[in-house]
């Protein structure tokens, strides 16, 4: 049996590819596929999926995790939207379009309605940012993939130094049982590895 990766804690840098928009203005598109972690990807997806009907969302968490969110609370409201949308899709109503009041109302009867939970619903709700399509939405999903691929890496990456450095058996045993763990994390992310 092998151990969960732990991931890192230490920030994340995106950089940018830079793309034209139809009338030939610069716009830069965050790249997210060597970053840690991005407040805003984590966001726009748990927007795109409060705009989403029930049955699209029962589709997308079989393929994502709440594990792959780097913020907890993020994780929280993203476990709030698959179960109302799976309670939805096995009431027959695929095609119900998601409530924000009823993701808030699921979380605050399982007591997961902690202040930070509620701003980052209020954030993810607010009207400032269009939300994104389901193309767009699965794009997310993959990234954080990735995302959380490279925090196990990092994370290895400092355990293989650490046990390296003390040489106890405990140690080696851990680190041993990580690397074990990354094929797995890297085949959910899209990447093959012998």
């Amino acid at each position: 049996m092998t151990t969960p990766t732990k991931e890192s804690t230490h920030p994340a840098a995106t950089s940018g590819k830079v793309q034209k928009d139809n009338d030939g203005a610069a716009l830069t598109s965050p790249d997210y596929s060597s970053a840690l972690h991005s407040t805003e990807a984590e966001l726009s997806l748990l927007r795109g999926l409060l705009a989403a009907r029930a049955g699209h969302v029962a589709d997308l968490a079989n393929r994502l995790d709440k594990r792959d969110f780097y913020m907890p609370h993020h994780g929280i409201i993203y476990a709030a939207i698959t179960i109302a949308a799976q309670r939805l899709h096995d009431e027959g109503q695929p095609s119900a379009p998601l409530q924000p009041d009823l993701i808030q109302q699921d979380l605050q009867a399982a007591g997961n309605l902690s202040d930070t939970v509620a701003s980052a619903l209020l954030q993810a709700t607010s009207g400032k940012y269009l939300p994104p399509v389901m193309a767009d939405v699965y794009r997310l999903a993959d990234g954080l993939k990735r995302m959380r691929l490279h925090r196990a890496l990092d994370s290895a990456g400092h355990e293989l130094i650490n046990a390296a450095s003390s040489g106890t058996d405990e140690d080696i045993r851990r680190c041993m049982n990580q690397i074990a763990f990354l094929p797995h994390m890297a085949h959910r992310a899209g990447l093959e590895v012998a």
